[in-house]
């Protein structure tokens, strides 16, 4: 958005031709009229060094106009006699509009390792500072999409399953124990294994993110198991040192040690097989890797946390918490401590019976069990699957691709439209459009495309948005659309090169033939249910104006090609010869033919070239300019050319179940032609995810036999 300042010298064609001039003179002159030359330095002036100055440096329209292009007839030939000279703004590849008002969207990209809540908190105390200082009627909008929000809102989330999930554990244990010294021991193990934990993954250089705090919710169930254990193992050896004669008790140090060297090689062998479930994850490669190693570490390391606190903590407490309470048998707190609980008590009873008839029915039990084992193994194939689960942004990224070869100004008015009416949906905070592309933006558009960010206010339902959206985009005629999630379409770019989930590639020589299966495609996939968005490749025939240079002709003139390309492409596209500073701000200075001279073809056709020997010819006289139809663009890789149709998955449906049905309509239709399909995007990175897990899980699998061997001798 916005306009960019610069200096443009608009030459007149009609003007050149009167002073025998061409475009490529007023280059030549411009690029002259603004010099930076240090003239170096007097050495020895009244016993000082003068550096030498040269003002040559534009500072004004006037300074470019009163430069010299050429004599002619004995008078000089200025470059404000043949060009107009103006401060004007830069021509536009593309606009932005806050809520359908014109506006200027920044966006910020940061450098890896950077924290994003804090940068975010740095850029907020300059925006405070540049609104304090905003002129009357400009209004700044920080409300387009923030990663900071998502990252924020996604950690309380899982803080507060983490804080849901102790509470819950917490509740459980004085249920099962009802021994608040017991409880005491055992829950001591759940902040401490968390703080060793966070201090390992900070050590090493890992931060708390979503996915680390995911591995440790995960894990927080587990924590107290080795605890819970050990507890169990030195209450049960107290109660029976307590029964016994004062004469035949052992110190309690002694129990307490002998209680927990019991249990001590089967809670390591547990932990370390329950470790091993995870390690699979830390072999993923690629995204799939970034995304879900953090939270296998997490896992492990907090697991792995809990053990070392049972090791050497638990058994501490016990011998500080019980010192005392099972010092004597007679003792009433003695007493209450060796019964059971009421609920453990209530459990027992319920359990007896149905140990003992799945002892007289093993047979039975055995082969139920094996049945159902086999039914929840043919149940999982019937699943779906999916790469990563539904993210819930808090903002939509809508594209509005209209047919290529459409003007910024209709694209313009076009999104426009579209913008008003979503920012009259219910609950909707913000509504930012970008068409086009910025300056020096890597992310390259054409004027035809626009992108339109839509945020929603904190607690309203996404889906029921979504929905309005896509009634709003579904009475668009004429106009491709496809709706996603910032951070969703971004991982899809990554993956597959489109902000689709599923991209399939066609590889094939003939432009014709991949244009027209990449229709045929487009058509049939989209009757296949849970498709959405589908969208062939923008790769179409459009107007094109082509020059084609006749050498014979060039040679005559004295005219190479390239010189010829060159003089063209100042007139047409324009040259920049120089940058101007005015304080802070660069301005370039920019050559081309006036806005008014270059708009038909005829015009072009004129325009004056000069060959070698000084001779002016116009365009025409030494090549072929008409329109014609011709590819809009050709997208290649590795040396093939392809054609690519995109397409998300559905709410309710797997992305899994979804490539095995367009697969059934799309191979045929590639094959018949002769030409070959590749499958890409999430759908990829989760069929390698897959295989990666299942080849570990095998060796897992392996190793933990082995494991289990070992530990029963």
């Amino acid at each position: 958005g916005g306009e960019l300042p610069q200096y443009q010298i608009n030459v007149k064609q009609d003007q050149l031709a009167l002073y025998g001039l061409t475009i490529s003179d007023v280059v030549d002159a411009a690029r002259g009229a603004h010099s930076t030359a240090s003239a170096g330095y007097v050495p020895n002036w009244e016993s000082q060094e003068l550096p030498i100055r040269q003002m040559a440096r534009v500072t004004s329209e006037e300074d470019i106009k009163n430069t010299l292009v050429r004599y002619h007839n004995g008078a000089a030939i200025t470059i404000g006699q043949v060009a107009d000279v103006q401060l004007g703004p830069a021509p536009k590849r593309g606009t932005a509009a806050d809520r359908a008002m014109p506006g200027v969207v920044i966006s910020v990209q940061k450098t890896p390792g950077t924290n994003t809540l804090n940068m975010t908190k740095a850029i907020d105390q300059v925006l405070d500072q540049v609104e304090r200082t905003m002129p009357d009627g400009m209004v700044l909008n920080r409300d387009p999409f923030r990663a900071a929000r998502f990252i924020e809102r996604s950690v309380n989330n899982v803080v507060r399953v983490l804080i849901e999930a102790s509470v819950i554990v917490a509740v459980i244990l004085i249920l099962f124990l009802l021994n608040v010294r017991a409880t005491l021991v055992t829950l001591t193990a759940l902040p401490l294994s968390l703080a060793v934990a966070v201090l390992i993954l900070w050590a090493w250089g890992l931060s708390i993110n979503v996915m680390t705090l995911g591995g440790l919710a995960v894990a927080i169930g587990e924590l107290v198991d080795d605890a819970i254990i050990d507890v169990e193992n030195v209450l049960r050896r107290l109660r029976e040192n307590a029964a016994l004669d004062a004469s035949a008790r052992k110190p309690l140090v002694e129990v307490i040690y002998t209680a927990s060297n019991e249990i001590r090689s089967s809670v390591v062998f547990a932990t370390v097989i329950i470790c091993m479930v995870f390690v699979p994850l830390l072999f993923l490669q690629g995204l799939e890797g970034r995304f879900f190693q953090p939270l296998g570490i997490a896992y492990i390391v907090s697991i792995m946390a809990s053990l070392i606190v049972a090791l050497t903590v638990t058994p501490a407490l016990c011998k500080w918490l019980f010192a005392g309470v099972y010092a004597d048998s007679d003792s009433a707190a003695s007493r209450r401590a060796q019964h059971d609980g009421w609920l453990v008590r209530w459990l027992k009873r319920r359990y007896e019976p149905a140990l003992r008839a799945s002892l007289r029915h093993r047979g039975l039990v055995l082969a139920g069990a094996g049945a159902l084992t086999a039914a929840s193994l043919l149940l999982v194939s019937t699943f779906g699957t999916s790469f990563l689960p539904a993210f819930k942004e808090g903002t939509f990224t809508v594209f509005l691709l209209a047919p290529p070869g459409t003007s910024l100004i209709e694209s313009n008015r076009l999104a426009e439209g579209v913008e008003s009416q979503f920012a009259s949906i219910e609950g909707v905070q913000s509504v930012t459009r970008r068409t086009g592309r910025a300056e020096r933006d890597e992310h390259a558009e054409p004027v035809s495309s626009s992108e339109i960010e839509v945020t929603m206010k904190p607690g309203v339902d996404q889906d029921s948005v979504r929905d309005q959206i896509d009634r709003i985009i579904a009475n668009i005629p004429g106009i491709t659309t496809m709706v996603g999630q910032p951070i969703e379409h971004r991982l899809s770019h990554v993956l597959s090169g489109t902000p689709a989930a599923i991209a399939i590639n066609v590889y094939g020589d003939d432009l014709n033939v991949l244009r027209s299966l990449a229709k045929e495609i487009e058509g049939s996939i989209k009757a296949v249910p849970g498709t959405r968005d589908v969208a062939a490749n923008r790769e179409v025939m459009i107007t094109s104006l082509p020059i084609r240079y006749r050498p014979q002709d060039l040679v005559a003139v004295g005219l190479s090609p390239a010189s010829a390309a060159q003089q063209v492409q100042q007139a047409l596209y324009g040259e920049t010869v120089a940058e101007v500073n005015r304080g802070v701000r660069r301005y370039e200075m920019v050559v081309r033919l006036a806005e008014s001279e270059r708009e038909r073809i005829d015009q072009i056709m004129d325009l004056q070239l000069r060959g070698a020997g000084g001779a002016i010819v116009r365009l025409r006289e030494v090549a072929e300019i008409g329109p014609e139809k011709t590819s809009n663009l050709i997208a290649r890789e590795n040396a093939q050319r392809k054609a690519v149709i995109s397409t998300n998955v559905a709410d309710g449906y797997n992305l899994g179940q979804l490539v095995a049905q367009v697969r059934e309509k799309v191979d045929p239709i590639v094959q018949r032609a002769g030409y070959a399909v590749h499958y890409g995007g999430q759908f990829e990175a989760q069929q390698s995810a897959s295989r990666t897990i299942l080849v570990m899980g095998a060796g897992v699998a392996v190793f933990m036999f082995l494991l289990l061997h070992l530990s029963t001798g």
